[in-house]
């Protein structure tokens, strides 16, 4: 029995109220889930600013550190040689190339205690001398030690970062915010709605309608509308006694068309529909340019990005659907432009068969 357009019962572009709006669903989770990466990066960022620019506060600490011993080391090395030369001028034979020899008893009770006085002023001026170039040297290994410490850091921040913005702590903390807090409470509406669905699915409670509507809205599954171009059928969907069998075209679109037996015919075809006036008409597509029609590799080969492993799981699954031997009964009611869509398709499958 035909109805007239739109009172079919199938009902995609206007599911009931018990239907989520799957589409407005998928935007409110998309949005949670920006403003939470933007977060994230942020705080990635953040973190990595902060290793940098603790990093050049010790590195300006070094450096005046670094100026400080090396004026100090420039003061003692000056003072050392100076005592040096002074225990060599009157001492030439206690003063070699790497160190200082003491000066005799006797050379030190001649000068009444003065050669005791230049070697020692000497060798204090050079444990001064080393004490200083030690220090210059330890903050000199700072620096480099700082780098490398500074580039390991860089290096761990990324797993440092994550580790962070994982932590119950942290994102207790971000979502005290009241806009992310109220995106939040959405998606956590959306995620009970959906969890309170599979219990009711998994004991049976969600009757053959229901499912029927929510199942076409979250696919986004059209009622058919014209012109089609380079449509092929998909698969078959059963909600209790009612089947219908689901059109995709090459954008991925689907499309659900009352199942009819008459249709088993037409399976195998990549077609284009086309409305002229009152009269539907159905075409084979044809490839661009060419009198050759469209084949099922070439369809899922333009819905695939010609990806290899997805076109040949696709053409496998599409054979066994052909091939298929269905047990299933022609639905009675159809709105008047599924009864006509399905007798051209007839119509066209009888075309063939002669």
């Amino acid at each position: 029995m035909a109805l007239p357009f739109g009172q079919s019962e199938m009902v995609t572009n206007m599911a009931s109220a018990n239907v989520p709006n799957f589409r407005e669903d998928e935007r409110v989770r998309a949005r949670y889930q920006s403003m939470l990466e933007r977060r994230i990066k942020a705080f990635g960022i953040e973190h990595e600013g902060s290793i940098r620019r603790n990093a050049a506060a010790k590195r300006d600490e070094l450096r005046d550190q670094l100026d400080a011993a090396q004026r100090e080391y420039d003061r003692c090395k000056e003072a050392a040689d100076a005592a040096r030369e002074a225990y060599r001028s009157a001492y030439p034979q206690h003063v070699k190339k790497a160190r200082l020899e003491e000066p005799s008893v006797i050379e030190n009770m001649r000068s009444l205690g003065a050669a005791s006085k230049l070697y020692h002023e000497a060798q204090a001026a050079w444990l001064a001398a080393e004490h200083a170039t030690s220090d210059l040297r330890r903050i000199e290994h700072n620096e480099d030690q700082l780098e490398i410490e500074l580039k390991k850091a860089l290096e761990r921040a990324p797993q440092v970062a994550k580790e962070v913005t994982e932590s119950a702590k942290w994102l207790a903390e971000i979502h005290a915010e009241e806009d992310l807090a109220a995106a939040k409470a959405k998606v956590d509406e959306i995620d009970a709605e959906r969890a309170a669905f599979a219990k009711r699915l998994a004991a049976g409670e969600v009757p053959p309608e229901e499912l029927h509507e929510r199942s076409f809205a979250e696919a986004d599954i059209k009622h058919i509308a014209f012109p089609l171009k380079a449509v092929m059928f998909y698969r078959i969907d059963r909600f209790g006694p009612a089947s219908y069998a689901i059109l995709r075209d090459m954008s991925k679109q689907l499309y659900a068309l009352p199942y009819d037996r008459r249709l088993e015919a037409v399976f195998d075809g990549i077609y284009d529909v086309v409305q002229n006036g009152t009269t539907i008409e159905v075409r084979r597509t044809m490839r661009e340019n060419t009198r050759m029609p469209l084949s099922a590799p070439e369809h899922f080969a333009a819905c695939n990005d010609k990806q290899d492993l997805a076109v040949q799981g696709e053409l496998l699954e599409h054979r066994r659907f052909i091939g298929e031997n269905r047990m299933i009964a022609t639905m009675s009611e159809v709105d008047e432009q599924e009864a006509a869509l399905i007798a051209a398709f007839a119509a066209f499958a009888s075309g063939r068969a002669a």
